[in-house]
């Protein structure tokens, strides 16, 4: 069988897109989070393509392409904007929170949930099997409308992105830092690119008198060209990007050496008070970026802070106030209905694993050692 020369194209960039998405997912080196955001674009990008560019005519691979969900769109938006935030800032985690923003992926399971909600009832008698066409129309007319969501979606996130890295880009930085910077703001320069194209193709797509004339003439290569030329420039520079080490990630870190003594006590006086008076380590779901909102400080300067003056990580930093909270509770009589576990998600905890590991890390004990050391030393 002789393949087109387009399909070819988006065959060679799909089978190109999962091998770097394979290498990134499994690198060591580098931020793991950012590594696996990328390869989750990057392989969203290459199932796509691989799904349009095949040109297999058998009628089973045509019902697996629509009963699969190959074309899952919304998450690329989130995962740009955390992208980013994860390459700037190393601390940064996916929450539940984070984890919310990917929830409207639901919608590009819609189809696929329409032609398998045909296929089970048609096996059941509920629908007639003759009524099969029907149900295709119909799937075939939601995939089309389907993309405006997806590209507003999309559309937002990448603004949203840009107006952070902005933000994240007004001072100054090391030629490290720099490069980071570049880097980003050519990705989201190069979506925003691309959306300009979707929609000039996406406007006359879904107008149903232009839609056939349309696919007829162009199919779907002034799309997915664009897109197979984007898995081999995010996959090659997003994989060298992240062949930088965490160690030396780590030693091109700002140190206090060059932050002004006066900021960095200005600093650690805004993050004392932030735990102590505001009890913001209560919030399961804190984050350097957060922190940073509510003391009005650059998120890179907390960090460095607190890696090179206090000797502690984020985490460590917030933890400890949780932990002497949760132990100030064991004593107190107001917390004797709730549980071990209760009262370590009431001081910012959301997860019993971390709080038991956390607990014996800084106190050299469980918290049921603790509690029976307690017990035994209120009653003598």
């Amino acid at each position: 069988m002789t393949l087109p020369p387009l399909d070819l194209i988006l065959l060679l960039g799909s089978v190109q897109g999962f091998i770097l998405a394979v290498l990134l997912w499994t690198s060591r080196k580098g931020n793991r989070v950012s590594n696996r955001l990328l390869a989750r674009l990057i392989g969203i990008l290459a199932l796509a393509s691989l799904a349009v560019g095949n040109p297999s005519s058998n009628v089973w691979v045509r019902h697996a392409i629509d009963l699969l969900p190959f074309f899952i769109i919304m998450p690329v938006g989130p995962i740009i904007y955390f992208y980013v935030q994860s390459v700037l800032n190393p601390e940064f985690r996916l929450g539940s929170r984070e984890r919310r923003h990917f929830y409207p992926m639901l919608l590009d399971c819609g189809a696929p949930l329409m032609g398998w909600t045909f296929i089970i009832g048609a096996l059941l008698g509920v629908f007639n099997p003759k009524d099969g066409p029907n149900w295709g129309y119909v799937m075939d007319e939601y995939n089309a409308y389907v993309d405006i969501p997806r590209w507003i979606s999309c559309t937002i996130y990448l603004v949203l992105t840009h107006r952070f890295l902005a933000r994240q880009s007004a001072g100054p930085a090391s030629e490290t830092e720099g490069q980071r910077r570049r880097w980003l703001r050519q990705l989201v320069n190069v979506f925003l690119g691309f959306q300009v194209i979707w929609l000039l193709h996406l406007i006359p797509y879904i107008v149903p008198a232009w839609r056939d004339p349309l696919l007829d003439q162009l199919d779907w290569y002034p799309i997915y060209i664009p897109i197979t030329i984007m898995i081999y420039w995010l996959g090659l520079r997003g994989y060298l990007h992240a062949r930088i080490s965490a160690a030396d990630i780590t030693i091109r870190k700002p140190s206090t050496a060059s932050i002004p003594a006066e900021t960095v006590a200005k600093t650690a006086y805004s993050l004392k008070t932030a735990m102590e008076t505001d009890k913001l380590y209560l919030d399961p779901e804190l984050t350097v970026e957060k922190l940073a909102r509510h003391v009005q400080l650059p998120p890179k300067i907390i960090s460095s802070v607190l890696n090179q003056k206090l000797q502690k990580s984020f985490n460590s930093f917030v933890n400890e106030y949780r932990i002497e909270a949760v132990k100030q509770r064991l004593t107190n009589s107001a917390s004797e209905h709730l549980t071990l576990t209760g009262i370590a998600f009431e001081c910012g905890f959301n997860s019993q694993a971390t709080f038991q590991r956390t607990f014996k890390q800084m106190t050299g004990v469980s918290p049921k050692e603790y509690i029976g050391r307690q017990t035994t030393a209120g009653s003598a």
